[in-house]
């Protein structure tokens, strides 16, 4: 027997399965220019391999770009 469809639209207050939605950031590419989003988690995890290492001067890090495969994903603050 198949389950009943809930097609209940989610309202103000109702818990979220994972967690509250993830926070993006907008990176560019200084190499090829190419625009990623990239989720907190990502950034939070290259903070943490910064502060590591002893690296981490206080701004979000930069990242590899997946496009040209270069160290050269920055920030974007707009």
């Amino acid at each position: 027997m198949g389950q009943a469809c809930n097609n209940r639209v989610p309202e103000e207050g109702d818990d979220v399965p994972f967690g509250p939605p993830v926070e993006e950031y907008l990176y560019r590419c200084s190499a090829c220019g190419a625009e990623w989003l990239v989720d907190d988690v990502i950034v939070d995890a290259a903070v943490g391999m910064a502060k590591f290492r002893g690296e981490y001067d206080g701004r979000l890090p930069s990242l590899g770009c997946p496009g040209c495969n270069g160290d050269t994903l920055e920030y974007v603050d707009d």
